[in-house]
Parts: C-alpha cells; sequence; structure tokens
C-alpha cells in the first residue's frame, strides 16, 4: 500500500502530519495528528456517547458538517419566500 506523507506547521508552531492511504483502508479515512484540549474531548466523547476518541471527533464533525446543510436549505427556503416570520408581530410590541 502506497502513503503520501503530509506535514504542516500552524502559526501557532503546532505541527500536523496527515497520511493519505492510496490503496486499502477505509476510503475516504485519513491518520491525523493534532494538538487538542483533552478535557474538550473527553466530554465530547461523552455527551456524543462514544467509546473512542476518534469516534468523538468523527461524530461532531458529522454534527458541523450537518448544521451547515441545514444553514444552506434554510437560506434556501427562506429565498422562495416560503417561510413567514410569524414572531414579526410580536417582537414590535
Amino acid at each position: 500500500m502506497d502513503e503520501a506523507l503530509e506535514r504542516r506547521e500552524t502559526a501557532d508552531g503546532a505541527v500536523t502530519t496527515a497520511v493519505r492511504r492510496v490503496r486499502g483502508g477505509r476510503a475516504g479515512w485519513v491518520r491525523k495528528n493534532v494538538i487538542m484540549d483533552q478535557r474538550k474531548l473527553d466530554v465530547a466523547r461523552r455527551v456524543l456517547g462514544v467509546e473512542t476518541e476518534t469516534e468523538a471527533i468523527d461524530r461532531a464533525l458529522d454534527f458541523v458538517a450537518f448544521r451547515e446543510e441545514l444553514a444552506k436549505g434554510f437560506s434556501a427556503v427562506r429565498r422562495s419566500g416560503g417561510v413567514d416570520d410569524v414572531l414579526e408581530g410580536r417582537r414590535r410590541a
């Protein structure tokens, strides 16, 4: 199996690396080494109800992607004129 290794340094000096598998492994998955707050990771794992840190990060990223999809959908509905502001009268009162 061939691998391509990427190494990047962030503005604060943290180094991240990623290995991209050309064949085999899980499709779309890459290995990432990042510096992160362990307390936040522990909270995310507990709140999301998963056992591994990888699952917690993956689930959290799913939520971010889903939020973006929702925002795009709401914007499309709003542009189509399909949403009325039902609270408009209450805000002015």
